[in-house]
């Protein structure tokens, strides 16, 4: 039986604000490809800390993302362990 967040598990995303803190939002998803459009529109609109822990799917370039995003405009709350090992690549490997 499929749950509703099953279709955002298989290769979508939803970005949904926390309740009494709209600077804060849970990413829930894929966030590959065109996704990271999604996600920076998301922070250009006030978002400043993404819950990643319901992440399902990433790839390279939205690491990248990510990892320029946590450094200059934002806070990555928690997420997937899988996520902070290629984040903490991604920041190695630029040099942070």
């Amino acid at each position: 039986m499929q749950g509703p967040r099953d279709g955002f598990r298989n290769g979508r995303l939803m970005i949904i604000p926390e309740p009494g803190a709209p600077e804060r939002a849970r990413v829930i998803g894929s966030l590959t490809g065109d996704t990271v459009q999604i996600l920076l529109d998301a922070v250009d609109g006030g978002v400043a800390a993404l819950d990643l822990s319901e992440v399902d799917r990433a790839d390279d370039s939205v690491v990248h993302v990510l990892a320029r995003l946590s450094r200059e405009r934002g806070t990555l709350l928690t997420g997937p362990r899988w996520i902070e090992l290629w984040l903490s690549r991604a920041h190695a490997s630029r040099g942070a």
